[in-house]
């Protein structure tokens, strides 16, 4: 009761205001270094290529025609980034990348004819390619070309992204091996007796043999299953 006979007010009382915990500068730097490392990770993991992937495989023939070029290298235009305004750029870098392994191909084929080749078989002789008749003909562009000779004058080029991240000796293995694949292809392609072309013509000159799906199937198959290694 109070002082003039009226009953007291209830005074209402407020409960303290919710506090929420505040990051410190510290803890936020911390946070946004951690997420940065995560997405220069997922970048790099994206955006890195894989060492050591085929570019391109030809084949010249016995008299330096040109039989056969599959290239490896080219931008895919089904990318997700891709839209139908940027398909002229994604045409022009194809393009492009085509053009140089064809150029490629043709100084392969001028170092295979010249007697430089000869003086590099003796520089390479003691390596495991040399040994089974493969030769590093050169480096142009970060990709390394590899060229094989055949007891029939057929000559197989190979351009193979240039890095350093695989062990020699491993990489020396499966270079072996994939150009023995590469000429497995070939001779069961043309050695098939239902590639009836005539009696008259030259199976180890005629390009058409080659220009078929089934052997870019074969050959693209030889080189996705070399670059998964």
């Amino acid at each position: 009761m109070s002082e003039t006979g009226q009953p007291a007010t209830p005074v209402a009382t407020q409960s303290p205001p919710a506090t929420h915990s505040i990051p410190s500068t510290t803890e936020k730097s911390q946070g946004s270094s951690v997420n940065s490392q995560v997405s220069q990770t997922s970048a790099k993991s994206k955006n890195s290529p894989k060492s050591q992937t085929i570019q391109f495989v030809s084949f010249i023939s016995r008299n330096d025609k040109p039989l056969y070029i599959q290239s490896f290298g080219l931008v895919s235009s089904t990318s997700s980034e891709s839209d139908s305004s940027s398909s002229p750029s994604f045409d022009a870098e194809n393009a492009n990348k085509f053009l140089k392994y064809n150029f490629l191909s043709h100084m392969a084929l001028d170092i295979f004819s010249s007697p430089a080749s000869l003086s590099m078989r003796e520089q390479q002789s003691h390596s495991a390619e040399a040994a089974s008749g493969v030769l590093l003909l050169f480096i142009q562009d970060e990709i390394a070309v590899y060229g094989y000779e055949t007891n029939n004058g057929l000559k197989v080029v190979v351009g193979i992204s240039n890095s350093p991240s695989i062990s020699e000796s491993n990489s020396h293995r499966n270079i072996k091996n994939l150009f023995l694949d590469i000429q497995k292809c070939y001779l069961r392609t043309i050695c098939n007796p239902f590639n009836n072309l005539g009696s008259d013509v030259d199976i180890n000159e005629n390009e058409t043999i080659l220009q078929t799906p089934t052997f870019d199937t074969n050959i693209k198959r030889i080189v996705n299953r070399w670059n998964e290694l």
